[in-house]
């Protein structure tokens, strides 16, 4: 492989980004006729490269923003460093590895953990800072990203963030966006940093109410996950960004009814226990009505969370049976207790760092 333009690692950090990470687009090369590895079918390659040890997903805790702790979503935790080492043992596993390695990209600071000491605004932004100078020096790599997590910091802020918002405008399949956590005091720069882009690929995004200025700029965004606050500023940008393709809206409490006439084919709703449920009346093909039950509600010892909310699960069920989806979607009301003050949506599976319960309409 060549490597005669490289991208140095940070020695005191072991970054992990790469140590060392081609400029040069994969290189191909056909089948061989005689026995070798070449001749394996990439099914069977495929099959193998999925057993290969990844980063384990057990739930990170960052503890240096001041006395709470951020879960970090398991799910941002899935890229294998052994994809990337097999990358550069040849130019076969590097046609067939380098995609599947650079899928998802953690711009999180999660190669921290064995430097806990350090694990602060200044080491996390520096993971951003290098994942971004990385992107940049390879733009072969970036056809290939499809989903970035990020935590964005005070640190360095007027430039990093930019840096960012100008890296992701330059991925053609980028897909997913999370954001795991920002500071409250970024919406400015955030607002300023992404003004006059646009994400047109964008399907799913996952972010505090404080980074409701990049939904704004994905006017095709299907799924939208509130993590912090009650995403009261997250409708007021799918308002303003006319996102009319939203189907699920997950962890926002706050009311919805700015939304009704704009995205009529919602599927998915959220609304705070003991909150009027009479504005989803509006929605007529939801199927899933999310209730969230905050920590300062007291739970008896033994209590379930249906028998809780008993009463709210009543009207949820006279919403969904009311509505006009006559399709074979089974309808549902889920009930959510975040831990602590946050809460961290799995895309993929569906599951959150709470207890949860599903009732079935």
């Amino acid at each position: 492989m060549d490597e005669t333009s490289t991208v140095t690692k940070s020695p005191s950090l072991d970054l992990e980004l790469d140590s060392v990470v081609s400029t040069q687009p994969p290189s191909f090369i056909p089948f061989q006729t005689v026995p070798s590895l070449e001749r394996i079918p990439d099914d069977v390659l495929l099959e193998v490269v999925s057993h290969l040890p990844i980063i384990d997903d057990t739930p990170r805790r960052y503890e240096s923003f001041g006395h709470l702790e951020y879960a970090v979503d398991s799910t941002i935790l899935s890229r294998t460093p052994t994809l990337r080492a097999l990358s550069k043992t040849s130019r076969l596993l590097r046609s067939r590895c380098l995609a599947i390695a650079w899928r998802n990209v953690e711009l999180c600071g999660i190669h921290l953990w064995k430097y806990k000491y350090l694990i602060d605004s200044q080491a996390i932004s520096k993971v951003a800072e290098t994942g971004i100078r990385v992107l940049n020096a390879c733009p072969y790599l970036l056809p290939l990203i499809q989903s970035v997590s990020v935590i964005l910091t005070t640190y360095n802020k007027a430039q990093i963030v930019p840096e960012l918002a100008a890296c992701l405008a330059t991925l053609p399949n980028l897909d997913t966006i999370q954001v795991v956590y920002t500071d409250y005091r970024m919406q400015t720069v955030i607002k300023n940093a992404f003004r006059g882009k646009r994400f047109p690929s964008v399907r799913r995004i996952s972010l505090p109410s404080s980074a409701y200025e990049i939904i704004r700029r994905c006017p095709n965004v299907e799924e939208v996950a509130c993590v912090d606050e009650d995403g009261s500023k997250i409708i007021q940008s799918i308002v303003e960004g006319k996102c009319h393709q939203v189907r699920i809206l997950r962890g926002i409490p706050a009311p919805l009814t700015r939304l009704v006439d704009l995205v009529p084919n919602l599927t998915h709703a959220s609304v705070a226990l003991k909150s009027d449920m009479a504005p989803l009346a509006g929605f007529p093909f939801l199927d899933t009505i999310e209730i969230i039950i905050d920590n300062f509600y007291y739970l008896e010892v033994g209590q379930s969370l249906s028998e809780f909310a008993a009463l709210d699960i009543k009207k949820a069920r006279e919403i969904l049976k009311g509505n006009k989806n006559k399709s074979r979607v089974e309808k549902t009301v889920v009930l959510t207790r975040s831990n602590w003050n946050y809460r961290a949506y799995h895309f993929d599976v569906g599951q959150t760092y709470a207890t949860m319960e599903a009732v079935k309409v």
